[in-house]
């Protein structure tokens, strides 16, 4: 972030009135109809509603209710720069943390951008509350008959990331003045920021620096907002139609700052603040997106589910890198229980896989994170001891530890591991050459190897590499030896650097391969499953899915007869866990093709959704953390990798499709694969590819069962049995 020491300098050079009067509100550029309400809140009339996305379906997009929900069940609106809870007191910015080490936390931001309408001059006959995913934003409606009707927009910006944005519109058809009172839900002074108010031109300006940084000597953080001041009433005469804008723009740029806020408000009087928002969402459903036939509530999980997710990653990086995605999501981290915004394996492992599937540009900017924090990744494997570079289980702001106990840095190491899988999911469904080469990948792909390495130990007496003293996912269980996750998430990690560097013509040191081939995996042989760990015994309670992952998303090579041995035994033993443990249950079941079984664990996910927004919680109760994204990733992939039947490759992307529960069809659009994209639809019987983008080369389907094989043209669609099949190059 920039540093300025200076803030009273800062303050002076700010001249948004002439950035306003002059540049984009000029009498040259302002239209007739518009006129200066308040100072910087604007009205304007006769404006036409953005149209909706005539390819998606109001009726599965749009969540809603008639009742305002608990501020609990809200929704969050963001873009990956900044997001905020609808009507909450607070709004955070990406990378914007308070405290030290284990303390810090996501900084508390007053929220500007929570608009109340807390009075109205008219009977209301209904009212409306909705989530409208496919234009990505929140909507309150209030009307009277056909004579009145009062819309509240809120809304995250996609293309201006700087921007929240706050519309109000009134339509009076005839009736007496309607006059609304407003209110902004400031909530109490931040613990976690100093910060300067002032008001200039009727635009209120904060000036908010952190008071404490994460890591000793480091310089304290800042951000600057620059919002509209609310007026305590407007008034809409008699057939009159009028709209109203509130924008706060934040970041740590002054100058970008005020760019975006004039940008916001230009664009809102030429008519395209919000076409421009709802135009990126809408380019975002078309490039990739779940839909099922039949189960109206399912479609509706899926989007909700997908509109969290891709909310929580910037479309643009311009301004400044991005730090990643934590389990409650850029709306929450100011508590325990928020995950105070630290970024985990969650990231990589649960929220990442079905990303890279449909949205390959954001799943790689989710990789950049991980790459960007390489150097202090490699500090920290020498500060402990070890060689490499070594992630610790949660980082914030400078790339370093913040985990809040000592015992995930001492033992939970295999989330270096996690990141090595998701690297070699990211290359392998990708095949992204420059990242790698050029982007400083393949560094930390060779130093993760080199981690593990300087991690193990040798047994003389087994000749096997073994790994002691670690917690597994099962964090019930800790320390042990020989975790077999952690283990199996190793030898990933080891034979990564062939692949990945063979693709850019440089040799691994053949030291990683060898020792992957003796990495020890615990196995009983007797009873044909795997321990989860060293001395583990039958019937003992987990917390959560950890050897089941060897199926999925390890991919080991195991027989159906393990699989199904390490499913059944736990299964038994694992009586609540986060949602994901159901859908790798799910995944697993339809693996060795169980049907009712994994149709009974992926239901059991929906015990942890919150009505009306689908928000989710964890634990299930829903007294946990909220929203909770690593159950929704779990979910989506549970969608892709298990009913769709999803699996990544070297030389192929295999899909083996079932059909989800109560519904009729499922179609998968655009699944990325090596610079192409692919559009499935999926029937009971039939099953239908069309290859919509070209690839890095021409790629061809195979039939698994008959070897049947064909070579796929852009625009054509292809039809098939139903049944196992993968692409892959000519």
């Amino acid at each position: 972030m920039t540093t300025i020491n200076n803030w009273s300098t800062v303050i002076l050079t700010i001249t948004l009135a002439s950035l306003l009067n002059g540049a984009y509100v000029s009498d040259k550029r302002v239209p007739r109809t518009v006129n200066l309400i308040h100072g910087n809140s604007r009205k304007i009339t006769n404006e036409v509603a953005t149209p909706y996305p005539g390819f998606l379906d109001p009726d599965v997009t749009v969540l809603s209710s008639s009742t305002r929900p608990d501020a609990k069940a809200m929704p969050s609106i963001g873009n990956g720069h900044v997001a905020t809870v609808v009507h909450s007191d607070t709004l955070y910015v990406d990378g914007l943390y308070n405290g030290q080490n284990s303390t810090s936390h996501r900084a508390r931001i007053r929220s500007t951008a929570s608009i109340n309408i807390t009075d109205f001059s008219f009977d209301i006959d209904s009212q409306k509350f909705s989530l409208d995913v496919g234009r990505g934003m929140y909507i309150e409606e209030y009307t009277q008959n056909d004579y009145v009707k009062v819309e509240l927009k809120m809304y995250a910006h996609q293309w201006m990331t700087w921007l929240l944005v706050t519309e109000i519109s009134v339509i009076n058809n005839g009736g007496p003045p309607v006059v609304l009172n407003l209110s902004q839900t400031l909530g109490p002074v931040s613990d976690d920021v100093n910060v300067n108010t002032t008001q200039e031109n009727d635009f209120r300006i904060d000036f908010s620096m952190t008071k404490e940084g994460e890591v000793e000597g480091d310089d304290t953080e800042h951000v600057l907002a620059v919002s509209s001041l609310v007026p305590e009433s407007i008034t809409v005469g008699p057939s009159e139609a009028s709209r109203y804008v509130f924008l706060t723009a934040i970041g740590d740029d002054p100058m970008i700052v005020m760019a975006y806020f004039g940008t916001g408000l230009k664009s809102f009087l030429n008519g395209t603040l919000e076409s421009s928002h709802v135009n990126h969402w809408e380019s975002m459903w078309r490039k990739g997106r779940i839909d099922v036939g039949g189960n109206r509530e399912l479609s509706k999980l899926n989007y909700g589910s997908l509109y969290y997710l891709l909310s929580e990653i910037p479309q643009y990086e311009t301004y400044g890198p991005f730090f990643g995605i934590s389990s409650g999501g850029l709306g929450h981290g100011g508590q325990y229980n928020d995950y105070k915004g630290h970024v985990s394996w969650d990231q990589d492992t649960w929220m990442f896989p079905s990303l890279l599937a449909l949205h390959s540009d954001k799943a790689k900017i989710i990789m950049e994170t991980r790459v960007r924090k390489h150097s202090e990744a490699k500090a920290l494997a020498k500060a402990v001891g070890y060689k490499g570079a070594m992630y610790p289980w949660e980082i914030a702001y400078s790339g370093g530890n913040v985990c809040p106990t000592t015992d995930c840095l001492k033992y939970e190491h295999h989330i270096t591991g996690d990141i090595a899988l998701a690297l070699q999911q990211y290359v392998m469904m990708t095949r992204d050459t420059h990242f790698i080469a050029n982007e400083g990948a393949s560094d930390v792909i060779t130093d993760i190897a080199t981690f593990w390495i300087s991690r193990m130990s040798l047994n003389t007496e087994t000749n096997q590499y073994e790994i002691n003293e670690v917690m597994g996912p099962d964090k019930s269980h800790f320390p042990v030896n020989n975790s077999v996750y952690t283990n199996s998430v190793a030898k990933i990690s080891l034979l990564l650097p062939k692949y990945a560097l063979s693709l850019i013509n440089k040799t691994a040191d053949p030291t990683f391969e060898e020792t992957a081939k003796q990495t020890y995996i615990p196995f009983n042989d007797t009873g044909r499953w795997h321990p989860e760990f060293d001395g583990y015994e039958l019937d003992t309670t987990v917390q959560q899915a950890d050897a089941i992952l060897l199926g999925f998303p390890l991919m080991a090579n195991i027989t159906d007869e393990t699989r199904r041995n390490d499913l059944e035994i736990y299964e038994k033993v694992t009586p609540t866990a986060p949602a994901m443990t159901w859908a790798m249950f799910a995944i697993g079941w339809l693996e060795v093709n169980n049907k009712p079984k994994a149709e009974e664990q992926f239901n059991k996910q929906m015990k942890n959704i919150v009505p009306p927004f689908n928000i989710w919680s964890n634990p299930a109760d829903s007294k946990g953390g909220r929203n909770y994204l690593s159950g929704i990733g779990g979910y989506l992939q549970s969608l892709l990798y298990g009913y769709g039947g999803l699996r990544i490759f070297q030389d192929r992307l295999q899909f083996n499709p079932n059909i989800p529960p109560s519904s009729t069809s499922f179609n998968l659009t655009g699944i990325d694969y090596l610079g192409g994209s692919f559009d499935f639809s999926f029937l009971n019987n039939s099953m239908l590819i069309t290859q919509t983008s070209p690839s890095i080369g021409e790629i061809k389907i195979v039939i698994t069962s008959t070897g049947e094989t064909e070579t796929l043209k852009v625009g054509a669609v292809v039809q098939y049995p139903r049944s196992k099949a993968y692409l892959m190059l000519v």
